[in-house]
């Protein structure tokens, strides 16, 4: 079963790592007294450290925690903007990120685990995945995996599959990159201070990938000049000198000028050109981020014009 399950890994380009349900309980530990010290803010713990999809009447424990490692290029989206287009980046996981965790279930289910239970469980990931050694932290707080960087997805599942465990097993203790020991490119490159000279954790309440993720106004710490993503935010991964060359994939989707013009206006979202912009957010995997692409779409027009005129 595990030379299958590995067999199954490689011939997709993926990485696999597991360990005990257990695994869950120090994971929550770990975040909640970074919490109580207050390297994470309360208000982000709570929003988006989740640990109830595996509470302990869904786990027995003989289960595994399995993390899987996806490579995932960026991808591109273009926008036509009066006569001129506008092409705008996905950063890698962006793409159907939701889905891709039951594409990916399904595909362990039938084609590695098939006489097992497989199931989702969403919570914190990247400390699962360092703590099973399969991944590393640099110092943007991401986590790397040999030969893709952090151009990764992680996704993560509970399984009854009697994976073994080496007697004597203990988690990895979470470890920094060698190439960050001396090295502050992501540091110098962020344009919110989000990453710290003191610490390898985030002040995420101080990223642009939150602000430009968050319905409203943008906060007053992010610069107009900074925009460079659709979602999300790349610019401490694409200097980064663990990474490889960034692949950037086109979606084919487009937005001629009138779904562009509607995506910019500040007005309803109903009628004829809306159900188109909703199809196309759907074939992009976004349709729960529509409140925010009209006005990222906006900061990306206002970035460039800055650009150009400096």
């Amino acid at each position: 079963m595990t030379e299958h399950l590995l067999r199954w890994a490689e011939s997709r380009g993926y990485r696999v790592a597991w360990g005990p349900v257990t695994l869950f309980d120090v994971a929550r530990n770990e975040l909640e007294r970074r919490r109580d010290e207050r390297e994470i803010e309360e208000d982000f713990f709570r929003e988006n450290l989740r640990f109830d999809q595996a509470p302990a009447l869904l786990r027995t424990a003989g289960d595994r925690i399995l993390v899987v490692g996806m490579p995932r290029p960026a991808h591109s989206v273009e926008f036509t903007v009066g006569s001129q287009s506008l092409r705008a980046v996905l950063p890698p996981t962006y793409l159907h990120y939701r889905s891709t965790f039951e594409d990916v279930r399904r595909d362990l289910a039938v084609n590695a685990l098939s006489s097992w239970q497989v199931r989702q469980i969403e919570g914190p990931l990247k400390t699962l995945a360092s703590r099973l050694g399969l991944v590393r932290y640099g110092r943007n707080n991401l986590t790397y995996a040999p030969g893709t960087g952090s151009y990764l997805q992680l996704l993560g599942y509970l399984t009854d599959a009697p994976l073994p465990i080496d007697a004597g097993w203990t988690p990895h203790e979470p470890s920094l990159l060698d190439e960050c020991e001396a090295c502050r490119i992501c540091q110098a490159l962020c344009p919110t201070g989000a990453i710290a000279e003191e610490r390898v954790l985030l002040h995420a309440q101080r990223c642009l990938t939150l602000a430009n993720e968050s319905p409203g106004t943008w906060p007053s710490w992010v610069s107009p000049a900074v925009h460079h993503c659709l979602l999300g935010c790349l610019l401490c991964q694409r200097q980064c000198p663990a990474n490889p060359a960034l692949p950037i994939e086109a979606t084919g989707v487009t937005f001629d000028d009138e779904e562009t013009t509607a995506l910019l206006a500040d007005g309803q979202h109903n009628g004829q050109i809306w159900d188109r912009i909703r199809q196309k957010f759907e074939r992009l995997g976004q349709a729960y981020l529509e409140a925010v692409i009209g006005r990222n779409l906006q900061g990306l027009l206002d970035a460039r014009r800055i650009r150009t005129n400096t």
